[in-house]
């Protein structure tokens, strides 16, 4: 199968969500690893902190980064510290909340380009149909078939991306959860327990 029978199966449509689909897996195989990243080296660093050894802080992971900001600006009470959690989150996961925003918008618009896909294409079969005095079933067929490719193309991206989605939701509600408990514990230990 060559380039422009692939193109005349699934259309300019069609060829959108290819490239739709490629940063889909781009996004998502690159975030899996990141948040796995960031997720285990925070874990990490607070188990060497609970074992009492001195951490260095920042090192790249923005999980570490907030948690050390939070610990040092917590001052009055589980409020305060909830707030600073937010805007550090905010701060230091500008990139992840971008991605997570891409990764949402594409499980909206592959079903939407899906649907143009066979719109276009049921369009190009009326117009053939219309140029013939005598319809032949299999030339019908054949349009509606290819017509229907780019929905299932759609769907095929929208259904695992939206699986990812939520799975990076979670993970990153998690890390918030995980910061919220330690940061607490540590802002409540006394100022000198704190670094050592």
């Amino acid at each position: 199968m060559n380039i422009q029978t692939l193109y005349a199966s699934i259309g300019a449509a069609g060829v959108a969500l290819v490239f739709v689909a490629a940063a889909a897996i781009y996004l998502s195989v690159k975030y899996l690893f990141y948040l796995f990243w960031i997720g285990s080296g925070f874990r990490r660093h607070i188990a060497a902190i609970e074992r009492g050894e001195t951490q260095a802080e920042g090192n790249g992971n923005p999980l570490i980064r907030i948690f050390s900001e939070a610990v040092r600006h917590a001052h009055h009470g589980a409020n305060d510290l909830r707030a600073e959690l937010a805007f550090l989150f905010h701060k230091h996961l500008r990139k992840v909340n971008r991605a997570m925003t891409l990764l949402r918008l594409i499980s909206v618009i592959s079903p939407l380009l899906g649907l143009m896909g066979t719109v276009l294409g049921i369009v190009k079969v009326f117009r053939v149909i219309g140029a013939q005095t005598a319809v032949n079933p299999a030339v019908l067929a054949t349009g509606i078939w290819e017509a229907l490719i780019t929905t299932i193309m759609g769907l095929t991206i929208t259904i695992p991306v939206l699986c990812f989605y939520y799975f990076f939701r979670m993970q990153i509600n998690g890390f918030q959860v995980e910061l919220t408990e330690y940061a607490g514990q540590r802002a409540g230990a006394p100022q000198e327990d704190r670094h050592g």
